[in-house]
C-alpha cells in the first residue's frame, strides 16, 4: 500500500478526537495564556492552534493510517500545523 500525505477518508472517530482535543485545549490553555498578558483573541488563537495541531497530528499519524516513512510523517505534521493555525487565525480574527 502506498502512503500519501493526506489519508483517503476521515472517520467519525477522528472527528470526535479532533473536537475533544480542541475543546480540552481551549479549556486548559486559554485562561493561562490570558494570565500572561495576551489579549483574549490571541490566547484563543494560540490555544486553538496548539490543541488542533496536536489533535490533527494524532489523527494523521496514528488513527487514519499509521505511516512508517519518515518524510511522510514530517509532511503530515507540517500539514497539521499549517491547517490548524490557518483555521485558528480565520476563526479568531477574520470571522468576528
Amino acid at each position: 500500500m502506498t502512503e500519501t500525505v493526506v489519508p483517503k477518508r476521515i472517520g467519525f472517530r477522528s472527528v470526535f478526537v479532533l473536537l475533544i482535543s480542541v475543546s480540552i485545549g481551549l479549556l486548559l490553555l486559554s485562561k493561562p495564556l490570558m494570565n500572561t498578558g495576551l489579549a483574549k483573541e490571541w490566547s484563543v488563537f494560540l490555544a486553538t492552534g496548539i490543541s488542533a495541531t496536536a489533535g490533527l497530528s494524532l489523527i494523521l499519524l496514528k488513527i487514519e493510517g499509521p505511516v512508517e516513512n519518515a518524510s511522510i510523517k514530517k509532511k503530515r505534521i507540517v500539514l497539521a500545523l499549517v491547517v490548524s493555525f490557518t483555521i485558528s487565525f480565520i476563526l479568531a480574527f477574520v470571522a468576528k
